[in-house]
């Protein structure tokens, strides 16, 4: 379906420009919004009408999934976003106490909650092919531009969702937050040797000795390539069965390492290992539209330019339930 409306939005191309941010409406009319869905007032003033429907940009969004690690250990993920979202996050567990019977007061623990704000990071991939090509093969290029879309979104969205600095646009990745000074997350240092099971062992202690840290519906280990040949090569604590298994879930197999997920990521940084709760640490907000093309077909070299342009951030509501080791 979405192949064949791209096939005819290339036919019927129309010229607009890229919707620009209004600063001035960002800055006089972003609504708090606790769940960080449906803000009243729109920080992107569009220049002309989406070129996709909008049931096909959610589509879109939804199929990026495949291509994320974290999405698949339980990430969260919020669509059509408006303006700046904010939310709640908790600052400290209450300590309970016994009340003295013999007084009436009452004492009451400060900053319990808190919020952070988030804006809309800009992904842009363009591409060019000749107005021939388009005009004899639209389904194919429609093909073409799609899959280019998918596989080339997801892999950047992952990459910063892991390393991403948080500066020149990109948003802060959660390998980054870990590593900031006075970062929360816990940090396990890995013998000379390289990673041991005494070392992720120790790593799965610290999560789970934290509140909600250990769930087995929402935690999960990120490793590199190189690193989980290393993990193949060892045993699980009992040393009879392997350290990581595979299990068939649904259509797809899953590998496991100490009872929790693993993801094997080529976007994770050689040596480290992230373990998480990926379902409360972070979320993947993506903002309306949530793919948007804008087709320029009056170049002078008789081509036609293509730009898909997606709204993206990444938000670490609980950093404490990062467990780095490296």
């Amino acid at each position: 379906m979405f192949r064949n409306q791209l096939a005819a939005v290339l036919q019927d191309h129309k010229g607009h420009a890229l919707p620009p941010y209004d600063q001035e409406l960002e800055k006089k009319m972003t609504t708090l919004s606790p769940i960080g869905k449906h803000v009243i007032h729109p920080l992107v003033k569009r220049t002309g009408q989406n070129l996709l429907p909008e049931k096909l940009q959610s589509v879109f969004a939804l199929r990026l999934a495949s291509n994320n690690s974290l999405q698949r250990l339980a990430m969260p993920t919020d669509f059509d976003l408006e303006a700046n979202v904010a939310y709640v996050v908790q600052d400290a567990v209450p300590t309970a106490a016994f009340r003295n019977p013999s007084s009436r007061s009452q004492s009451f623990q400060d900053n319990q909650l808190s919020t952070k704000t988030y804006n809309p990071q800009a992904v842009s991939i363009s591409v060019k092919f000749s107005y021939n090509v388009m005009k004899n093969h639209p389904e194919r290029m429609a093909t073409y531009v799609e899959r280019m879309l998918l596989s080339e979104a997801g892999r950047v969205i992952e990459q910063v969702s892991l390393t991403g600095t948080g500066t020149g646009g990109q948003p802060q990745g959660l390998i980054t937050a870990a590593e900031a000074s006075g970062s929360a997350a816990s940090l396990v240092s890995f013998p000379t040797g390289g990673v041991d099971v005494s070392s992720l062992q120790d790593m799965l202690e610290d999560l789970s000795g934290l509140k909600f840290g250990i769930d087995p519906d929402s935690c999960g280990w990120i490793v590199g390539e190189a690193i989980y040949k290393t993990l193949q090569g060892l045993a699980d604590p009992s040393g009879k069965v392997p350290l990581i298994t595979t299990q068939v879930v649904g259509e797809r197999a899953c590998k496991y390492m100490l009872g929790l997920p693993l993801e094997v990521s080529s976007n994770m940084p050689s040596g480290k290992v992230l373990l998480s709760n990926f379902k409360q640490s972070c979320r993947l907000l993506f903002w309306f539209p949530n793919v948007d093309l804008v087709i320029n077909p009056f170049t002078g070299n008789q081509q036609i330019e293509v730009v898909a342009q997606q709204y993206v951030n990444i938000a670490i509501p609980r950093p404490e339930l990062l467990v780095l080791g490296s």
